[in-house]
């Protein structure tokens, strides 16, 4: 028996029961990953990836043909991102209608406590490796615009390894972070524990019925029931809604599951003559924005919905990738030191599905509409550009039969690929149960309440109500925060209303 019940123990959840925690709140949180130190960071991709990710970072799409990488474990994805902390564009802040607790004045104070709390700053100059001065050469020399991204690390050494945990401990994630917090002021932490369902009765949550799980995501035989007052689920965009569908949660306008974005992405390697040991210090430092446009600017049309940023795999993930055979194969592996890969990821409009499958898992049906498939077939046609300004002699697309362009004249014809036979892979599900005001538009109100069971909140990535084109990471932590002190202040409201006068 607690107060506050939180499912999943990400950025959103962890931050939402650090608020709560030390508001004086009993606070029991509940993580099907398991607890992941930097000492079990061996920088062994074989090792980490079933400790790190959901199916070993092989779940797909229903079709297989889009990779959905999501993490678990306490600390969530923010054990394994690239610590990219970039505020969500105004312009998709003030496209959000129906959000009257969340105003540009709101978000602005969220994120300015947000960076302060991750210790949020600019990456040193120095640290800036080669493959990323590739990116900024080339829209140097292509008139492109481009910028350098902030992160949330200090101590780092540069290992390269940040997908695979942090042996260093410079991560300034959610473990690291909350986590300490949360527990000092009591809160109870319960890992390898799988969420099953929600008992509701009379437009309130009752208990949490939870499972053993193990880190194959097997469950086991060990069942728990957590009763609380509150209830919020922060199992990220596919999670919660899985656990709400599960749970039988009223969802009247069908607001639950329906609206899914990922920020499909595809990717170009380029071959160099020299050395790009893509594979030392930070993976991404450099950003290029000339084709992500949230509002018309100079004239040109709008939205324009690509980002680009470097994207280098370690040697398993980048063996498994890749499309081609026998010695074709070899011959690629053996130039991977010479191998810069630039990455288009998209702003969709695209919407998915989620639906809860077998004992544990989620099934993921998604389709990119005409116009996302097009947008994305030109961001790969502008990361072969950018590839050959940066100096390669040629470059690799991964196509079911490998593509190798040699001749820069030749890019032009990749906008006419269909990117759905490339398998693009996914790293940023968001939007499943999206807020606003209005229960007919939204799953949740702008505080990250139901708006049919009155103590169940939502604080994950799954609020987005739009795609938002860039790292959700920050703006995450900032609804945690949001949606920890609504439910503080809504206990304590309870409290005072039930206490005798």
């Amino acid at each position: 028996m607690c107060d506050v019940c939180v499912v999943g123990a990400g950025a959103g959840g962890l931050t939402a029961a650090m608020v709560a925690a030390e508001a004086g709140l009993r606070v029991v949180l509940v993580e099907a990953g398991g607890w992941i130190t930097p000492d079990h960071a061996n920088q062994r991709e074989a090792d980490m990836l079933p400790l790190l990710y959901w199916e070993a970072a092989g779940r797909t799409t229903a079709d297989r043909r889009i990779r959905l990488h999501q993490g678990k474990g306490i600390g969530g994805s923010t054990l394994h991102n690239l610590n990219l902390c970039k505020r969500i564009d105004p312009h998709v802040l003030r496209s959000w209608q129906g959000l009257g607790r969340l105003d540009l004045a709101r978000w602005d104070g969220l994120f300015d406590e947000t960076e302060a709390l991750l210790g949020v700053c600019d990456v040193p100059a120095e640290a800036v490796n080669r493959h990323n001065q590739l990116l900024r050469d080339a829209c140097e020399r292509l008139g492109w615009r481009w910028g350098a991204l902030r992160h949330n690390r200090s101590g780092c050494v540069g290992s390269g390894y940040c997908e695979l945990g942090c042996a260093y401990d410079a991560k300034n994630n959610a473990a690291k972070v909350c986590l300490p917090r949360a527990i000092d002021h009591g809160a109870t932490v319960v890992h390898h524990a799988f969420a099953v369902a929600l008992d509701h009765r009379a437009g309130r949550v009752q208990s949490l019925q939870v499972r053993s799980i193990d880190d194959r995501g097997d469950p086991g035989d060990r069942h728990l029931t957590v009763q609380a007052r509150t209830f919020v689920a922060a199992g990220s965009a596919t999670g919660t809604p899985a656990l709400l569908q599960r749970s039988d949660v009223p969802d009247p306008h069908a607001q639950v599951g329906r609206t899914l974005r990922i920020h499909p992405a595809v990717v170009a390697a380029g071959e160099f003559d020299d050395p790009v040991h893509a594979w030392r210090g930070i993976p991404q430092t450099i950003e290029c924005t000339e084709f992500l446009r949230f509002s018309p600017e100079d004239g040109r049309a709008c939205p324009r919905n690509i980002w680009i940023v470097p994207a280098f795999g370690h040697p398993m993930g980048t063996a498994t990738m890749l499309p081609a055979l026998g010695g074709q194969h070899r011959a690629f592996m053996l130039a991977y030191p010479r191998v810069a890969v630039f990455c288009a990821m998209l702003h969709d409009g695209s919407r998915g599905n989620v639906t809860p499958s077998g004992d544990t898992g989620v099934r993921v049906d998604y389709q990119l509409t005409e116009i996302d498939a097009h947008e994305l077939a030109k961001g790969l046609q502008r990361l072969a550009e950018a590839l050959f300004a940066a100096g390669a002699r040629k470059v690799w697309i991964p196509t079911p039969q490998p593509l190798q362009v040699t001749d820069p004249a030749q890019t032009r014809s990749l906008a006419d690929l269909d990117v759905r036979r490339l398998g693009p892979t996914a790293v940023h599900p968001m939007g499943s149960c999206p807020m606003h005001d209005d229960p007919r538009r939204g799953a949740v109100d702008s505080a990250g309440r139901h708006h049919h069971l009155a103590n169940l909140w939502v604080a994950d990535g799954s609020l987005y109500p739009t795609s938002i084109g860039g790292p959700p990471q920050l703006g995450i932590y900032a609804l945690g925060l949001h949606v920890g002190r609504g439910v503080v202040a809504d206990l304590r409201a309870a409290s005072t209303a039930a206490s005798p006068t």
